[in-house]
Formats: structure tokens, sequence, C-alpha cells
């Protein structure tokens, strides 16, 4: 084919040299000579003749015979040399030495007429030269404006596509930012908005694709234009979607934001912000709390190569699928232009038009998702006006769903939907603000938002119900569940949950196509791992009871033909007769079929009707022949299902046997997940105490899974991560059912425990969650008071303290907080004791943790606290001249009181005070070193004035309560009481808006301190006391009277008796120190 081509080109090349030498041959401009035609034919013989070898021929040879012609006007000729030239050099049959002559005439020639075969061979041109001859061509050839003709502006386009993606991060931005700018202002001007050119599709694509790459690496560009990006893409949007030919071309329109969503997106920008800058704030590193399924957040690598992705956060794993629709689909007309396609465009194929027309679709796409992971989301959040349809009556077809709905390309389909839930992704914050009541008046904001909201369901519903194509199917599942995460169900109107879970149901109980499928239990998983189930929620997905529904209609007086609706839509959810009778005789054939494997688990009672997620995801994990990612989502979707346990006890049984399954079952990542589905089920059952009627269930469900449970454990080739989740899963057993099990179960599982914790075979991670377990249990009634058990298990932490993973020192950590408070409780009731040289190793290890990272001190400073109290509890029994057990006590105060002063973490902190707190009750505290107050009371009050964490402040204050003597304060009494009045002034500061529930507390803390210093308070304290006081009183005074008012009556008691007590002591009191006592008295008098 490229050698008819070039054949075809040389012809007509000959014949036109041929007709040139003939009299008239040439009939337009000037007569070439004969030498200069002699010399046309000798350069055309000596490429001919080189046969199949390539040629070597100097630039500047070429370039001055085409300057020639055109000197002469001969565009004929011109032509010709142009398309021969461009053929032997794509087919290597010639090589041109020092080009750069001959590139700087065509990128001269290209300013001035842009002519498309002179542009071709420029294209061919630069695509064989390398990079370093590129970056000389680069800053002219970014700057050529846009032809008149489609056909040369193509190849222009081509051309800086070629260059840029070869120069790739040396580029100059400037330069890059230039182009983008050329590129988009015809389309802006509607240059082409009459043109009938095949190649127009190709010229809209390979700029759409130009200036995705320019976005893609332009972070500021595409913050700054927006407006014209963004009006640029909807344009081009709808693009013969719906088969239309030729299709109708838009002129853009820039696209202003919507001033009201820029408001609205600050937790997605905290959420959103690189890692390297996610370092510790002001106040601690704290953040927004985001409930989230327990067990998600302790996924690790699985132990197959396809774990990875399966142990993924769920929410991440929405957007990782899926990426190219083209194979899947089966689509030939999913492909992104190429060279080849002009010849396709020539052929005139409406197969080939429709390709071409999709290809623009596409890249507009393309360029939208770039466009959209280079803005900030308060940025983003102001253009869903124009992404999103606004409301159900909008006809514009420049939107997302309109294509995802009415596209002729499957694949524009699957795309659309994908980058709709990229942007759906993370939107929790701002469509938080959606409310359907307002104001009759006015249409605020949130009520707009939350028409937008309802519309974007109701259209993802309508593809769900039309729908054909599994990867479409696939895709609008994943970004149904995406919005379902975001949504706030109790702000919108009701109805529209039962409207999308029918097809999803539908879709879900096919069970015909796998990854549709798991898509659709993804959007169930997503709904009942929402924290506040509304009533309707609970109903759709079978969770409350049935008359749930009824008693909800009845209390918002629903209209009659509504509530028929919303029963038809129930009675729907509901599994019919027949599927009931056929789950119950599954169930019968299994447990015939599994009478050993089920051994010990208790029989179960039927499910209701309504129940229809649960009995569907049970069926699916009855089954022996569910595909393992089907049988993974059913766990996930248990896994959600946990966080409702509540509703969830009657079904115990059933859920023991799907676990006992999957912990049996031959794939390790449905074990994997069974095990962390039984770990969250156990966390939650442990969160509340059961009612009578439900302990004996719950312990035949554990009583059933201990067997499968060790089985698992110690199969052959379990991977850690089982290992560890079965640990995990064990630790969470209830204190009630663990006092429940026998005698010899209970202590079967110590043992089994014990031997994995202290197995150095073992991974560390699988000793470290066993050693967790143990520590759990150390704190049950049952083993708190069984001291061998307890210095067992201590002893079994000081040999994981020290291990090279963080992971592990931080659960060694952990237990070690957890032994130090059954120690201390064991020491405080029980005649026995730990004995001295494990004391010793315990505090040196914890006192090591203290030096160690953030969460692995911020343990470490609990224990060192309890192990001090026990330390000094049994020094003050024994001789006075115990010397080495007080110098160990004051260096591990001394690092308690650094990690108090120094440590970045607020949670190391403020465990740090509460661990003093508990130290400065003791004697020995202050007795044993004279120099622990001097670090002591300035740290103190360092932390109390200005650290900007008020749980810090407040376990800070605190410490102060428990100073018991005045001369404990020695020389730092002025300066206590000086920092909690500057204290109380500032606690009206706030830096940051989430310290806000935290102020009452702390103004409360710091009214009590300011009582007790007074109690202590010395007579020659008095006058500075009320030098002190009279400077802040406006602000202290204020602050006094409301934290009085404000408190109960049982707490507020010593502010309201101080006045009182300290008037007692005007008589005892010098005659110099009377007027700062009667001064404090009267500034501190609430009764007035």
């Amino acid at each position: 084919m490229d050698g008819d081509r070039e054949k075809q080109a040389h012809d007509g090349l000959l014949n036109i040299l041929n007709a040139l030498n003939t009299p008239g041959g040439c009939s337009k401009g000037l007569t070439l000579s004969e030498a200069t035609l002699q010399e046309h034919r000798q350069l055309l013989h000596d490429i001919r003749r080189g046969g199949g070898e390539a040629l070597v021929v100097t630039a500047d040879r070429v370039q001055q015979l085409l300057a020639e012609a055109d000197q002469r006007q001969d565009n004929d000729l011109l032509r010709a040399w142009h398309l021969w030239l461009n053929e032997v050099i794509l087919n290597r049959r010639l090589l041109l030495a020092r080009p750069k002559l001959l590139v700087d005439w065509l990128l001269e020639r290209a300013a001035l007429k842009g002519v498309a075969e002179e542009l071709q061979l420029l294209h061919t041109l630069l695509k064989s030269l390398p990079v370093q001859a590129l970056q000389l061509f680069w800053p002219i050839l970014s700057i050529l404006s846009q032809p008149q003709d489609v056909e040369a502006a193509l190849l222009l386009v081509m051309c800086q596509e070629t260059v840029y993606v070869e120069l790739g991060e040396s580029d100059d931005p400037k330069l890059s930012q230039y182009l983008a700018n050329n590129l988009l202002q015809p389309h802006y001007e509607g240059r082409w908005v009459s043109s009938h050119s095949e190649k127009l599709p190709l010229l809209l694509a390979h700029t759409l694709q130009l200036l995705q790459k320019i976005v893609s690496k332009n972070c500021d560009y595409a913050e700054q234009h927006v407006p014209e990006l963004m009006g640029y893409i909807l344009a081009y949007l709808p693009y013969g979607a719906c088969g239309e030919y030729p299709a109708k071309l838009h002129v853009p329109r820039r696209v202003q934001p919507a001033q009201q969503a820029a408001a609205y997106a600050t937790e997605e920008e905290d959420q959103h912000q690189p890692t390297s800058s996610q370092g510790k704030s002001s106040s601690g590193g704290k953040r927004s709390k985001v409930r989230k399924v327990r067990t998600r957040q302790k996924q690790k690598s699985g132990p197959s190569g396809e774990a990875g992705v399966h142990n993924m956060p769920q929410d991440r794993l929405l957007l990782m699928s899926n990426l190219d629709y083209g194979c899947l689909t089966g689509d030939t007309e999913a492909g992104t232009p190429s060279d080849s396609e002009a010849q396709l465009a020539q052929a005139g194929a409406p197969k080939a038009m429709r390709q071409l027309l999709a290809s623009v679709r596409i890249s507009a796409l393309h360029l939208m998702s770039a466009l959209t992971k280079q803005l900030p989301r308060r940025c983003l959040y102001g253009y869903w006006h124009a992404i999103f349809p606004s409301d159900e009556g909008s006809q514009t077809q420049h939107h997302l769903l309109h294509l995802a709905k009415f596209d002729c390309n499957s694949r524009c389909r699957a795309l659309a939907l994908q980058l709709a839930g990229q942007l759906l992704y993370g939107s929790k914050g701002y469509l938080s603000q959606a409310h359907s009541r307002g104001p009759s008046t006015f249409t605020p904001f949130s009520v707009s938002l939350a028409r937008s909201v309802m519309t974007v369901y109701r259209s993802l519903t309508y593809i769900l119900e039309r729908e054909y194509a599994p990867p479409v199917l696939t895709q609008c599942l994943k970004c149904l569940a995406i919005l379902v995460q975001a949504t706030p169900f109790d702000q919108l109107e009701m109805g529209f949950v039962y409207e999308f879970v029918l097809p999803v149901k539908r879709l879900a109980k096919s069970g015909g196509n796998t990854p549709v499928t798991v898509a659709a239990l993804m959007v169930m998983e997503m709904l009942v791992a929402t924290p506040r189930l509304t009533q309707e929620m609970s109903s759709a997905v079978g969770l409350g009871p049935a008359l749930r529904i009824e008693a909800q209609m009845d209390c918002l007086h629903l209209e009659q033909e509504e509530a028929l609706e919303r029963e038809h839509f129930c009675e729907e959810l509901c599994d019919s007769e027949a599927e009931e009778e056929n789950d119950n005789e599954q169930e019968q054939q299994q447990k015939q079929q599994q009478v050993e494997a089920a051994q010990g688990l208790i029989e179960p009672s039927s499910i209701p009707r309504n129940s229809w997620l649960l009995r569907m995801v049970l069926r699916y994990l009855g089954c022996p022949s569910t595909e393992p990612p089907l049988q993974l989502e059913c766990y996930q979707v248990l896994l959600a299902m946990t966080t409702h346990i509540g509703l969830l006890r009657k079904q115990l049984a059933h859920l023991g046997r799907a676990i006992a399954a999957g912990l049996m079952h031959a794939n390790a990542d449905v074990r994997l997940h069974a095990a962390r589905c039984l770990d969250s089920m156990g966390y939650q059952m442990g969160r509340t105490q059961p009612e009578p009627s439900d302990r004996e269930l719950e312990l035949a469900f554990w009583l059933g899974l201990l067997p499968h449970i060790f089985k698992a454990f110690n199969a052959e080739a379990a991977p850690g991560p089982l290992k560890s989740a079965l640990c995990d899963s064990l630790s969470n057993m209830g204190v009630v059912t663990f006092e429940d099990l026998p005698t010899g179960q209970r202590h079967s599982l110590v043992a089994f425990l014990s031997g994995c914790s202290s197995d150095d075979a073992e991974e560390p991670l699988v000793r470290a969650a066993a050693l967790r377990a143990l520590a759990v249990f150390a704190q049950h009634p049952s083993l708190k008071a069984n001291l061998v058990f307890v210095e067992n298990v201590a002893e079994l932490t000081l040999r994981l303290t020290s291990d090279s993973q963080v992971a592990v020192r931080i659960k060694a950590a952990w237990a070690l907080g957890n032994i130090s408070d059954a120690l201390l409780a064991g020491v405080s009731g029980n005649s026995e004791r730990v004995y001295d040289e494990l004391l010793d190793r315990l505090i040196q290890t914890a006192t090591k943790c203290c030096s160690d990272h953030d969460k692995v001190r911020a343990n470490a400073v609990r224990a060192l606290g309890n192990l001090l109290q026990l330390q000094l509890q049994l020094l003050a029994r024994q001789r006075p001249d115990v010397g080495q057990e007080k110098t160990q006590a004051q260096a591990a105060i001394i690092k308690l009181l650094d990690c108090m002063r120094t440590a970045g973490g607020a949670k190391v902190k403020w465990n740090a005070c509460y661990a003093i707190g508990s130290l400065v009750k003791h004697r020995e505290f202050f007795s044993g070193s004279a120099g622990l107050g001097d670090l002591l009371f300035p740290s103190l009050c360092q932390l109390i004035v200005q650290h900007a964490n008020f749980k810090v402040r407040i376990n800070a204050t605190a410490v102060l309560l428990q100073v018991e003597q005045r001369a404990d304060f020695d020389s730092h009494f002025a300066l206590v009481w000086r920092s909690l009045l500057e204290a109380l002034e500032r606690s009206n500061a706030l830096d940051s808006f989430e310290e806000y529930n935290h102020r009452d507390g702390l103004q409360q803390q710091l009214c009590l301190a300011i009582v007790h210093l007074l109690a202590l308070a010395l007579p020659n304290d008095l006058p500075a006391c009320q030098a002190d006081l009279e400077q802040r009183v406006d602000m202290v005074v204020p602050n006094w009277r409301r934290v009085a008012y404000r408190m109960i009556p049982e707490q507020s008691a010593p502010l309201f008796t101080c006045s009182q007590l300290l008037d007692q002591r005007l008589h005892s009191t010098a005659v110099m120190q009377r007027p700062a006592l009667n001064f404090i008295v009267k500034t501190l008098r609430l009764d007035s």
C-alpha cells in the first residue's frame, strides 16, 4: 500500500517535470530553465536509484529546489515534490542530512500560508528528528495560529502534538499555555461551525487530545482558564452522540462558576491534599471524624497477586477498574484517532464516520477528566450546575448524564459514567448542604442542590432500567455506589430510595454477569453502611421490620396514592413465596451436605421475606458455583450490615454458617474476607450489652465458629493477613460471651493465643495480633485477677516491643498499656504483687518506647504512668534506702515530662498529662527529686495557655487539681495562678472550629483549678494573686459567672462556696494581706 502511494507520487512528479520540458508546459508562473529542470530530474533520479536502501541527501539541496519552485509560483510542481518527499521519508528511503534549514523553511511557509501538503511533509520530518533538534523548533511551532483550512489545521495540530509529546518534561510551560490559547481561539470564533469537511472530527479529536496533555502538565493554566476549557468541553460532549450525520457543531461558550458552591468544599480540600502536605496541624493533627466500616481501616496486603486490589479501601476500588472500555464492550467504534483514520474518513462509510464522531466525545471526556483532576474541590463544585443536570425538566444535552443515557456508543456511555463517579467521589461535604425542605418565597442553594442530586439519582435509575451493555451497567452501578456514599438521605424527600433499589435488586439477583452482580451488591453495601439509616432505607434493604414503612407513612400523613405506591415498592422488594420456599429447600440440602462442617452451630431460624438482601447474600455464599469476586463482595455486604448488628442478632445462626463456610473456602481472599467480616461482627456485638435472650445466641455463635477459626489458622500455607484477622476477631469477643464460655474453651483459647504469640517462627504481625487479643482478655474479670496470666502476657509483650516493624511495635505498646492497667488493678485488689525484676524491665521498655513513633508513644506514656504508680506504691512500703528503684522512677518521670513538653502528637501529650496527673497524687513524686517541679509546672503552664488542642489543655489543667499541698508548687505558685487566668481569658479564642465542643469543658476545668489554688494559697501569695486578677478582671469574671451558672449543681458547688470560704479567712489573715483577699472575694462572689 505504501509502495503504491510512493509510486503514484513519483509518477505524478515525473509527469509534471516532463510536461514542463515541453513547449507551453508551464502555463502558470515563471518558466523554469533547462538547468533547473535538470537539477530536479537529477535529484529525482538519485533518490529513485537507491532501490531498497536509504539515500542520504543534504536538506539544503532539497530546500533550494523547493524554494526555487515556489519563487517561480509553480504550485503543481511544489505540491508534487511535497507528496513524493513525504512518502520516501515515511518509507525510510531518504535520509536528510542537516534538516534544520528545510524545517525552518517549512515553518516559515506554515506561518504565512498553511498549505496542507507542506504541513504533511513538516509532520513527517518532525517525527524523524531527535528530541534535541525538536527543542529548537518548538518556540516557533507553539505560537503558530490555526489555518482556515480544516485539513491544514489538523496537520498543524498533529505537528504540535508530536513535538509536545516528545519534549515531555522539558517543555516550557509558557509556550504550552500560549499553544493552548491558540487551540481554543478559533473554536470560540466559530471558524469551522459551517464546515462540512470529513476531516473536522479528526481536527476536533486531536485538538482535545493535545489540550488534555497540556492541562495534565500545567495545573496553573487549568485553574486560570476553567471557564474556557469547561465551555469548550461541554460544546463537544454531544457531538454526534445520537448518531446524526452530519453532526451539528456548537460554538463553545464560557461557563461561569456558581459562587454559592465555593464555600462548601473545606472537608474535601483536606481529604485531597497531597501526601507530602499532610503534616500535623497546630491542633495535633486532628481531622474531622468520618465513620467508616471498622475493618476496612485494617486491610493489609493480601496473600495472592490480586489481594492488593481486594484489600484496598472500597471507595477507592470503585474508581480503579475498567479504565479502558473499548475492548470490554466489543465496540469497534471505540478507537482513538490516529493517522490511519484519515483513510476511514475518505471512505465515507457510515461506520467509520460514527467511529470518528465517537472519538471526539471520548477525547472530550478525557479532557474533562484531566481538568477535574487538576482543580481543587472548591473550584470544581462551582461547575456542578454545568456538569450535572440541575433538575428533571432540563432539556440541555451538554452534561455527562445525558451522554450516559442517550449516546449511541457504549464506550462513550461507560466513560461518561466513570467520569461522573470520579467527580462524585469525595463530594460528601458538598452534598451535605442539600436539603429538600426550604422557604416557599425563594429557592435557596440547598434546595437547588437537593433537586440536582435527585435528578442524578433518577438519571442513573433510568440507565439501569434501559441499559443492556454489561460494562456500562457495571460503571453505572459503581457511580451510583459513590453517590450513595455521599448522599445525606435524612435531608432529602422520601421515595427515591425505592426507585433505585428495585433495579439494583433485579441486577443483583440475575447473577448472569459477575461484574454487574458485584457492582449491584456494592451499591447495597454503601447503602447499608450509611451510619444513620432512615426508615425508608431500612425497609428498602430489609433490615427493619416490614411494618416500619406503614408507621413511617402514618407519621408523615402521606396522601393515599403515595402510600399505595410505597406499599407496592415495599411488596416488590420482598422475596416472593416461591423464592422463600426455594431458599428453604436449599438450606435443607446444605444441612444434609455440610453436617460435619457445621458441627456446633445452632439451628437457624427462618429469615423474614422482607430481608431480601440478607437472603440473597446468604444464597450466593451457600452456592458452590459462586465465583470468588462475588463471594468477596457478599462478605463486604455482610460486613457493612454489622454496623446495624442490633437488627441482625436473630440471624446469627445464618451468619455463623456463612462465615464458617468462608473460613474453609479454598480461595485465600475469600477466607480473609470471611475473617474480617467476623472481626467486624464481633466488634459490633461486643460494644453493647446483649439482652438476656441474645446471650445464648452469641455464645452459640462463637462456640460454633471456634473450631473453624482454629482449623483455618492452622491450615497449611495459611497467609499472615488471615491469621492476623482471625486473632483480631477473637480479641473482639465480648466480655460477656468470654465469661460465658465453658472453662475448657477459655483455657484452650488462651493457650492457643499464647502459643501463637510466643512462636518465633510465626510472622511478627501475627504474633502482635495474638498478643493484642491476650491483652484484651487481661481486662476480663476472670483473668484480671490472675497475676500469673498477666505476668505471662507481660513477658510476651517485652519480646515484641523492639521489633523492626512499626505496626508490630504499635500493637505491642497498646498491649503494654492494657497489661499495666491489669497489673495496677491486681496490686490494688490483691495481696500478691508483681515481682520486682519484671516491673523494672517493663518500666525500662516503656521508657524506651516513649522515644519511638507517635502511635507507639501514645500507648507507652499510658503504660509508663501506670507502671510508675505501681512502683511508687511499692517504694512507699519498702525501706527508704532503696536507691536503684528511685533513680529508675525519676528517669522515667523525666521521660514523661519530655513527652508532655516536646512530643508532636496531641494524643501523646494528653496521655502524658493523664499519666503525670495520676503520679502527683503520691508524695514520693515530689519527695524523690527536688528538680521535678522545675520541669513540671512551667511545662504545664505552657500547655494550658498556648496549646491549640483544647483536650491537651484540659488534661494539663487536670494535673494541677491533683497537687494536694501548697509546698509542692514551691516557687511556681504565682506562675501557675497567672497562667490559669490567662488561659481562661484566651479560652474563647478558637484557632479551629473543631475545638468548639471542648471549650466549655476547658473553661470548667480552669475555674475548678482556680478554686483549688485559692484553697491552697498562703497569705503571702494573696497580693500577687490580686495583682494578676486585676489585670484580667474584665475577661475572667464573665467567664467565671457563665461557667458557674452553666454547670450542674453537683459540680458547681466549689465555685459558689469559694468566696464564702475565703471570707472565713479574713479574720485570720494578716492586716497587710486583707485588702488582697477582700478584692478576690468580691470579684469571685456569685450570690450577688
